[in-house]
């Protein structure tokens, strides 16, 4: 077994050839890439022992790629060019490979020309072409290129070679084209664009969402492991599938049984015959691997994997990370391990889940991560009687997330409301950029269950934050994602959006037919944060079931709510769910969204629940104040959307992002270690780079020194320790303001020396900023989120009660805004007990300039601006602390990549 499993952890480490890659081998340019059609590839850099498999697939080019590649036909590479193409250094002449299997499938390179300029080139394979392998190559080259201090690409193209001039020209650069001497000039600069985001944001959106519809639409399954035992896991799967409706061709893999309920079996994969779409592998961990290379050999695009185990040590973790290496390496996509599979209702349904039956069709689209969640969102459903569109239980999440599935569900008209049960998030970053454009049309409802940051879930192989869990909170926030606190919570939401749409408005109508209830209707309306505008109490309570349906219909019929919250004591005469049942027609007709707290005994609770579970026409019904009032403030959170920021970046034309990054060359060429901060010169040179001046300030040795750097500065001046720890606090003796003249200066150096004799750090002499409220802008980059820049007034106080608010740059000028007004304690920033208001507009564009900093230099850290102080006209920067370090490889960068382990 252990010599088996070595053979197949190094199937990976054989496809880029390890044993080459030496110290030098740039292996964080690895991916693996989605294309158009929905498969996957691994990218990786060109090795001199692929030569080989370059020259076969040279060959197998016709003559006119080969021509329209190389101006000339080329039959065969020589020798001399094969060692050309595959030796490079990784610096000025730089290749990429695509792979399929063991086959190249595409090529791409650039060769340095001149300090700053690369030409590039491609060849993709003929029966590969059209599925956006050229652009994805551009897309890495261009990256790699940028780390190489090159910012231009040119290309030498034929004429009729349209297929290629119409990669450069969709890329979304800027691109310049010149006909000279039969030959196509293409130039550009590869320097991210706004318009080149989006292009690529919207590739990838299209193959993505076109792999999950590869998995959610098969026109065949193949089910790995079927057993005549009815409860084991391949049985369930098949008895699913077949109380779904599902009309395709099904093959079963048994070695216990020649047929099932009807169903042929056959022994080996090997046998199953034709192509099959998507397949159910229910074996355990190890044997789960050897089935990945059978399906592939009859070429099955998708594989579900509902196996558990994963997740249980370091070698489940290890055969999870092959499981994917070697999915995407033959091109599928991989749904778990510890999926509980997919369904789709409709017109062509698709149960391959462990659901407790197939639910009625509607709007809700439902993802979970673990078996655990998944189960619980689908009892849940079915207690409910959710109206389900389709349901992805993504397990692990090792290879197709959460991520995947929104971007399929963003182009599905069917979807009205989308709700995630999510317990780690692989790309936080791009689940933001996701979900801010999918809300501006549907609403997405999220359950992040508690726990902390550092917690990593069971077969979750994510990297951890070092930020807290509201930072993740408020960026979910502000791309207009509505959080809840638990499955239930969820679900009451999804629920009453699903049945009844979104209110059109923040208009909130109590209704009750007891003073009691009503008064703690109110109480939880209010803590929800609901606009109540109307608040009838005065419905007595009767046998009459038409006195609390005329009261609604007179709040309903006025048009003056937009959700009406009715509490009902049941008289427990006539029958309640007709009462319901004629509230819900005047709801529909006044555009009125009609949430129920129904306080009755148990037996005709269960009864009402039972109606509202097969009726999709009666609102939802709950037990409390308090359950009808958070599902009411979740519909309104969706309505709203009141944090999304969808205007574009904002930009300043002074930005010097040449002067920032040779101050990250100097902190490279001077070898300096990670994690010490930048010298106060070169901290003030990136500063002034990004638009963003610092309060003069100069350190000394000697008291004359000071004296002299204070004439030059000017009387009066502040005299500062210049230890990170006490050169902001004045109770500790780290700080004395306001020093007048040079005898007190002279008095203030001996008392502060005396003082702070424990500390060795140097004092510095700095001119006095003009009073203003003091804030902290920080900027750090985090090992999930990538940048995140966040704001609050200075402080203990601010620090000890968390007050302190988060957000991903780049940033707009509404963004920016925000996030200035975002921490509570911001107030005093707008003036308060005869104070006047401070300059917030020069905050926020300190907060854009920040922002743009932090997303430009990867090599940024950490950046604190402290204090800040905001006064009525500007803002002034008195202390800056920039800490360097080697730049990550960030989740979300720009170019496209799958999730998960690229390198095995």
């Amino acid at each position: 077994m252990a010599d088996r499993l070595d053979a197949l952890r190094s199937l990976r480490r054989r496809a880029r050839g390890d044993e080459e890659t030496g110290p030098g081998y740039p292996a964080h340019w690895e991916a693996d890439i989605a294309l158009r059609d929905g498969s996957a590839a691994h990218l990786r850099p060109i090795l001199p022992s692929d030569a080989e498999a370059l020259q076969d697939f040279h060959q197998r080019q016709s003559e006119h790629s080969r021509y329209l590649r190389f101006f000339a036909p080329m039959p065969r590479l020589s020798s001399r060019d094969l060692t050309r193409f595959t030796h490079v250094d990784h610096m000025d002449r730089v290749a990429f490979v695509v792979l399929a299997g063991q086959e190249i499938i595409a090529v791409g390179r650039y060769d340095r020309v001149e300090p700053h300029t690369a030409e590039v080139a491609f060849n993709v394979s003929d029966s590969r072409q059209g599925t956006g392998l050229a652009s994805v190559l551009l897309e890495h080259l261009a990256a790699a290129a940028r780390e190489r201090d090159i910012n231009r690409f040119t290309a030498e193209v034929l004429p009729q070679n349209t297929k290629m001039i119409k990669v450069f020209s969709d890329t979304g650069f800027d691109v310049d084209r010149t006909l000279d001497d039969g030959v196509v000039m293409v130039s550009f600069r590869i320097d991210p664009t706004a318009r080149s985001l989006e292009v690529m944001a919207e590739r990838e959106h299209r193959a993505e969402a076109r792999a999950m519809e590869r998995l959610l639409h098969p026109r065949s399954v193949l089910l790995i492991g079927v057993s005549s035992r009815a409860d084991s896991t391949g049985g369930r799967f098949l008895s699913a599938l077949e109380g779904s409706g599902y009309t395709g061709t099904v093959h079963l893999v048994a070695r216990d049984a020649l047929e099932l309920r009807g169903h042929r079996t056959w022994a080996r994969i090997g046998d199953v015959p034709g192509t099959v779409d998507l397949a159910v592998i229910a074996l355990r961990p190890e044997a789960c691997l050897e089935a990945i290379d059978e399906c592939a050999a009859i070429g099955v695009r998708s594989v579900v994997i509902p196996t558990e185990g994963f997740s249980d040590s370091d070698r489940g973790r290890r055969l999870q990370r092959e499981l994917v290496a070697r999915a995407r390496l033959h091109g599928m996509r991989l749904l778990g391990p510890g999926s509980l599979g997919v369904l789709r209702t409709g017109t062509d349904p698709l149960s391959l889940s462990l659901a407790p039956r197939m639910p009625r069709p509607g709007p809700v689209a439902l993802a979970g991560q673990s078996s655990a969640l998944s189960a619980m969102l689908l009892a849940g459903t079915d207690s409910r009687g959710l109206g389900v569109h389709e349901f992805v239980g993504v397990g692990n999440r090792a290879d197709v997330s959460l991520n995947d599935t929104l971007q399929h569900w963003e182009d599905d008209e069917q979807v009205g409301v989308i709700g995630l049960a999510l317990e780690s998030m692989g790309n936080p970053r791009k689940f933001h950029r996701i979900a801010r454009r999918l809300t501006r049309t549907t609403p997405l409802i999220v359950l992040r269950p508690p726990g902390s940051e550092s917690h990593r879930p069971p077969g979750h192989d994510v990297r951890t934050s070092t930020l807290p869990r509201r930072a993740l909170d408020q960026v979910l926030e502000s791309a207009g994602v509505v959080q809840t606190t638990g499955v239930d919570h969820l679900l009451d939401v999804v629920d009453a959006i699903g049945r009844q749409g979104l209110p059109l408005g923040r208009r909130v109508g109590l209704l009750s037919n007891t003073g009691a209830l009503g008064a703690s209707l109110r109480g939880a309306a209010d803590q929800a944060g609901l606009h109540v505008v109307a608040d009838n109490r005065s419905v007595p309570l009767a046998a009459d079931p038409r006195l609390i349906q005329r009261g609604f219909t007179s709040m309903a019929a006025l048009g003056e709510v937009d959700l009406v919250v009715a509490g009902i004591l049941d008289p427990l005469t006539g029958s309640a769910v007709e009462v319901l049942r004629q509230m819900a027609v005047v709801a529909r007709h006044s555009e009125v969204v009609l949430l129920v707290c129904l306080v009755t005994s148990a037996e005709r609770a269960a009864e009402v629940q039972e109606a509202v579970r097969t009726d999709p026409s009666l609102p939802p019904v709950h037990a409390t104040p308090y359950a009808v009032a958070r599902a009411a403030s979740g519909m309104m959170a969706a309505a709203l959307r009141p944090e999304a920021d969808d205007e574009e970046p904002a930009q300043r034309e002074d930005v010097d992002r040449a002067a920032a990054r040779a101050v990250v060359e100097r902190w490279r060429e001077a070898g300096a270690a990670p994690g010490r901060a930048l010298p106060a010169a070169e901290a003030r040179a990136l500063l002034g780079a990004y638009g963003i001046a610092q309060l003069e300030a100069r350190s000394f040795a000697e008291v004359e020194e000071a004296v002299e750097h204070a004439a030059r500065i000017g009387y009066p001046v502040a005299l500062k320790s210049t230890d990170p720890v006490l050169r902001h606090r004045a109770d500790l003796g780290g700080v004395r303001l306001d020093i007048p003249d040079e005898v007190q200066l002279r008095h203030a150096v001996e008392g502060m020396r005396r003082d702070l004799s424990f500390s060795s750090a140097p004092l510095e002499v700095q001119a006095m900023a003009p009073a203003g409220v003091p804030m902290v802008v920080r900027s750090v980059e985090d090992p999930s989120l990538g940048p995140v820049v966040s704001l609050s007034v200075a402080g203990d106080a601010t620090d000890l009660l968390d007050d302190i608010a988060y957000a991903i740059p780049p940033f707009s000028e509404t963004g920016a805004a925000r996030l200035v007004d975002a921490p509570a304690s911001a107030v005093k920033l707008r003036g308060t007990r005869g104070l006047p208001p401070a300059d917030r507009g020069a905050l926020a564009d300190l907060v854009v300039r920040i922002g743009l900093l932090a997303e430009d230099l990867p090599e940024l850290a950490s950046l604190e601006l402290y204090p800040v102080l905001v006064a009525q006209q500007g803002t002034t920067v008195v202390g800056a602390r920039a800490l360097l370090a080697p730049a990550p490889n960030r989740t979300d960068s720009p170019r496209r990549a799958l999730s998960g382990p690229a390198a095995g």
